[in-house]
């Protein structure tokens, strides 16, 4: 009985953890107890290893595409077909210190007093050439510059903003 018991397990093994295909070639024992078996018997799985899910093949054609091909992971494995991103930049940097291209961000969020928001408001709604020129004199987006002018303007009323500039100068952000 018990050497019944290490050769399912073994095979358990070889087969990779299948029990289908454990039971359907052995005829016994049940799915449930032959993963119990497997769980019980901790000596049978000792001398098992796990082989690397690939190969170092593999793992050398993808970096190597990586650094042929303009050093971007999410092309890399859209080509390859492999592996994770995470897998990916351990796989360069093991084999290819210092060759993957960081992400750096940009510096800190500048802010910006309620002054001086008011102040690109303003100009925003009384200028004459375009809002980018603006919010490069200021520092900052076009898009803020809107978001700015909806918070002091509402919502309602920022279509109306050359009649509201009298307003503007008056009004504390």
């Amino acid at each position: 009985m018990y050497k019944d018991r290490i050769k399912a397990v073994r095979l358990y093994i070889k087969y990779d953890l299948s029990a289908a295909d454990t039971v359907r070639e052995l005829g016994y024992p049940s799915r449930k107890m032959l993963v119990r078996w497997y769980h019980e018997t901790g000596r049978v799985h000792e001398g098992y290893i796990k082989r690397p899910a690939y190969t170092s093949v593999q793992i050398k054609a993808a970096v190597n595409y990586y650094l042929e091909h303009g050093r971007n992971i999410t092309r890399t494995i859209r080509a390859v077909g492999y592996p994770t991103r995470e897998t990916l930049a351990k796989w360069i940097d093991k084999l290819a210190p210092g060759e993957r291209k960081v992400l750096i961000r940009r510096g800190a969020v500048v802010q910006f007093s309620q002054e001086q928001k008011k102040d690109a408001v303003i100009e925003l709604c009384a200028r004459e050439g375009s809002a980018a020129a603006v919010a490069d004199r200021f520092g900052a987006s076009r898009i803020s510059l809107y978001k700015w002018k909806k918070e002091l303007l509402g919502a309602k009323n920022s279509n109306k903003s050359k009649d509201l500039l009298g307003v503007l100068s008056h009004t504390v952000f």
